[in-house]
């Protein structure tokens, strides 16, 4: 199996904002090349408890490959956060003791290098690849469907909406006039639609024409905003008094959704949580120019008191 890679972003403020503490009791909610459970790993050792969770099922096996003795490995979407954790086999005795209650809770909530640059998945346009934006075999929805299938009135709000892109009206038109005709089968044909468009003169610089409307299908794919929505309030139930819960995310409306949830949390009875973060954190320059990927990382924390 070809070696999955992932450069963790902001890992230095991710295990400081989380605190780790030796013999704790940790959930890492997405896995990805293991660099955030590894870490986490090490300090709390032998008498500590990692649950690390990916959907990517690519993930699961690389990690497994070598797995440290206090982490447990969990193939599935950290949106079923709660029935992970009561189904935990290796921590079920230990977690009964502490009744089911962790020191920190972490996710990112970016793609992995390796998901970028997997060739049998198309979340990238730079090669022509198929078009599988899933995170795994066990998401809800297919690009190709979606694409193909949705009403232009839905496709033209994802991709305005989940896209944030202001072309969504035109490119939706294109790629309605191109469905007729042929099934959109590759990321190269979806990514030549989108360009045809917009007109060049629009196009930024430095980005993509089709960037948005990708990103937009890959949130609409994995419905990752509503996942996101589920997790928070399981993850808050699940933190001990004082756990922290840091999430780092990479598209504004993720950031606003979790933004929000903590103002509102503390809002309705400040009893609940300390905001450890009046703004996100962002990775520092040095940090941008060695990994260009970490651009639009956000970091969030909160302590439950």
């Amino acid at each position: 199996m070809k070696n999955y890679y992932h450069v963790p972003v902001m890992i230095n403020e991710v295990i400081n904002f989380l605190n780790v503490k030796k013999g704790g009791y940790y959930i890492d909610g997405t896995l990805g090349g293991g660099s955030y459970s590894r870490s986490i790993s090490d300090r709390i050792g032998l008498d500590g408890l990692l649950i690390s969770i990916d959907l990517d099922p690519l993930a699961v096996e690389n990690f497994l490959e070598n797995k440290p003795k206090n982490v447990e490995v969990v193939n599935d979407n950290f949106s079923n956060l709660s029935s992970i954790v009561h189904n935990s086999e290796i921590f079920n005795d230990r977690l009964k003791k502490v009744n089911f209650k962790f020191d920190g809770i972490v996710v990112d909530l970016g793609l992995s290098s390796a998901q970028l640059d997997d060739e049998t998945r198309g979340f990238s346009f730079l090669s022509d690849r198929c078009l599988d934006m899933s995170f795994g075999p066990k998401s809800s929805n297919d690009t190709t469907w979606i694409v193909n299938n949705y009403r232009p009135a839905d496709l033209e709000m994802i991709i305005k909406e989940y896209g944030e892109e202001s072309w969504a009206k035109k490119i939706t038109e294109h790629l309605v006039d191109y469905r007729k005709k042929k099934k959109i089968t590759s990321t190269k044909e979806l990514a030549e639609i989108v360009a045809g468009a917009i007109p060049k003169k629009f196009w930024h610089r430095n980005i993509h024409p089709a960037t948005k409307t990708f990103q937009a299908l890959r949130i609409e794919t994995n419905e990752e905003l509503n996942v996101l929505k589920e997790f928070l309030p399981v993850a808050i139930e699940l933190l001990k008094s004082d756990g922290r819960l840091v999430v780092v995310s990479f598209h504004s409306l993720e950031d606003r959704i979790v933004k929000n949830f903590f103002r509102n949390l503390k809002k309705a009875n400040d009893k609940v949580i300390e905001i450890l973060t009046p703004k996100p954190v962002i990775p520092s320059e040095t940090e941008i120019k060695e990994n260009h990927r970490s651009r639009s990382a956000k970091l969030r924390a909160i302590r439950k008191i």
